[in-house]
């Protein structure tokens, strides 16, 4: 395996992206992998790369992926459209460079977790607004996502479902906050912009996930379907939020992390992707 760490902004070297990339021969493999650009959680506020990032990114590899796991503008700098801007910057450069990372550039799938599951879902929504360009030269298309795979993530700023402090970091506001305006709140809700321009998703949550509503990923599927955009879907009936893979690789001691049946979501998801 092949690591490297690519910094997207000269600005600022906190947003950056590691390689996961198959040392490749034509002894070994012949032909170009899919790529998996991973995103983990964590509200906008820190990214959760222990539990949702690299042993995201280590799974799919061994799958036969190469892999770039994203560190996305959050905290301070987590308002719209910068951390869309940063995902652009990672897609964009994943194609421009395909021949490098033996990467089919038609196969570029995002994947994210809670509040990098909104930005998985905003990738694939977003990708044609101006605002969403990786650079003044990007040729139009050239950051949109193949497909996307958001897990328990956020996607309404529906105020009787959404994540408070996600959405009032995405708004640029403090936490403190209590509310912004419907208008605000309507502007990064997923399920309020899906076009027939929007790729296909693969979406999975708990019923029980009580910090990120399930309604967040019904009202995505039901906007989906509304507009004709393919979808898989899995709702477990058992398991708390931010499960990730849902094995003792990221379990943290805590049984309640590590569901064998929650798990199969990772096979299903490979499925999924050989239809995309």
């Amino acid at each position: 395996m092949t690591t490297e760490t690519i910094y997207l902004r000269e600005d600022d070297s906190a947003v950056k992206m590691q390689t996961f990339i198959h040392d490749d021969s034509a002894s070994v493999y012949a032909g170009k992998r899919a790529a998996m650009v991973v995103l983990a959680g964590g509200g906008y506020f820190f990214l959760a790369n222990n539990r949702e990032g690299e042993p995201v990114a280590i799974n799919y590899f061994a799958a036969g992926f190469n892999c770039f796991l994203v560190d996305y503008s959050v905290g301070e700098k987590a308002a719209f459209p910068r951390p869309v801007e940063d995902v652009s910057k990672a897609i964009v450069h994943i194609r421009r460079n395909a021949e490098k990372y033996n990467v089919d550039p038609e196969r570029v799938y995002v994947i994210g977790f809670s509040a990098g599951g909104h930005l998985a879902a905003s990738m694939g929504t977003f990708w044609a607004e101006p605002w969403a360009k990786s650079d003044e030269d990007m040729a139009f298309g050239e950051n949109k996502p193949t497909a996307v795979l958001t897990c328990y993530p956020v996607i309404t700023g529906d105020t009787r479902y959404y994540h408070h402090d996600s959405f009032m970091r995405m708004l640029g506001y403090p936490i403190e906050k209590q509310d912004a305006t419907t208008e605000e709140l309507d502007r990064y809700s997923i399920e309020k912009h899906i076009t027939e321009n929007t790729v296909p998703a693969f979406i999975w949550h708990t019923f029980e996930d009580d910090c990120v509503p399930l309604e967040n990923s019904l009202m995505y599927a039901s906007a989906l379907k509304k507009e004709g955009i393919h979808f898989e879907m899995h709702v477990y009936p058992k398991g708390n939020h931010g499960l990730s893979i849902s094995t003792k690789e990221t379990w943290w001691g805590a049984d309640i992390l590590a569901d064998p049946h929650v798990a199969t979501w990772f096979d299903d998801s490979l499925e999924f992707l050989k239809i995309f």
